[in-house]
């Protein structure tokens, strides 16, 4: 004779697709949860995703700038003056092609950074970040040489700018030196990109002592530019067809496109409109949706 489990389960069959008693019509099945996260992360690491110089060939002028003014330098980033489809703004992100395990950036690319949003606000110019970073280097060299404080430091220069400032998630998206360029006026996201604390992996083997529940802490996370833009830290999200390895130059030329729809959009507004608005959102953030007014 079957289990009890069994004949409940035979009864859920046999009944699929009947009214209930109340005549209701049943719910439908429910779809099984696809991982996109898990896949968006290893999309973002395909060495021939486009980076930040593919956007800087869609620039129609481009005038490179490099180190922090005092004698500092990091081959992990890259800083221009571009114009966007006209605008004129100052362009500062990780450069993808140079980091690696043994190439991971440290405190002067931060610093630079922190040159590139000074020099944003004394010539008057748009801000575009762009972030596509493996993470920031871990190692006593960079603790000692200042690296968080100098992700404390970006992060506080950046809701405090009076220009206005858009943030470009790209690609991977880990750790501080990813969120030190987050907090703009406006958040856009590739299709494929992803913003963590620290990469699945780190996260799976501080949980689990491993790494195979690396897509599942990903999912958990909400990691994945779907989430973020449902949970209100991106704004935009720009798509891949469908990945945009396959399609690096139409990619890049509708990235930058959105880049500047978003630099239209914010150029009438005020110094003291773009900290109030950039204020209000990022204390807002994280909050229930009912509390609105933060205390």
């Amino acid at each position: 004779r079957p289990s009890g489990r069994d004949d409940a389960t035979q009864e859920q069959v046999s009944t699929a697709g009947t009214r209930d008693p109340q005549g209701r019509e049943p719910a439908a099945p429910k779809a099984p949860q696809i991982d996109t996260a898990w896949r968006s992360v290893q999309a973002s690491r395909s060495p021939n995703r486009p980076g930040l110089r593919d956007l800087l060939r869609h620039a129609t002028h481009r005038v490179p700038l490099s180190g922090t003014g005092q004698g500092e330098a990091d081959r992990t980033v890259v800083h221009a003056l571009a114009r966007f489809r006209g605008h004129p703004c100052i362009v500062f992100g990780h450069d993808r092609s140079t980091q690696h395990e043994e190439n991971t950036m440290g405190p002067a690319a931060l610093r630079e950074a922190r040159r590139s949003m000074a020099l944003a606000q004394e010539l008057h110019l748009p801000l575009v970040l762009v972030i596509d970073t493996v993470g920031a280097a871990l190692s006593k060299e960079a603790e000692e040489r200042g690296l968080a404080p100098e992700i404390a430091r970006c992060i506080a220069d950046l809701v405090t700018l009076n220009t206005p400032t858009i943030s470009v998630l790209l690609g991977q998206g880990t750790g501080g030196g990813a969120l030190a360029l987050l907090p703009a006026d406006r958040v856009l996201a590739a299709t494929n990109a992803w913003l963590a604390p620290l990469p699945p992996e780190g996260a799976s083997a501080i949980v689990y002592r491993d790494t195979d529940h690396a897509p599942e802490l990903a999912a958990a996370q909400r990691i994945s530019a779907a989430d973020l833009h449902t949970d209100g830290i991106v704004d935009r999200i720009v798509e891949e067809h469908p990945d945009a390895a396959a399609e690096p130059h139409e990619f890049a030329h509708r990235m930058v496109t959105a880049i500047a729809t978003e630099l239209t959009a914010l150029a009438d507004r005020t110094p003291e409109t773009l900290r109030r608005s950039r204020a209000a959102r990022y204390r807002r953030l994280g909050l229930p949706a009912t509390q609105s007014h933060p205390g």
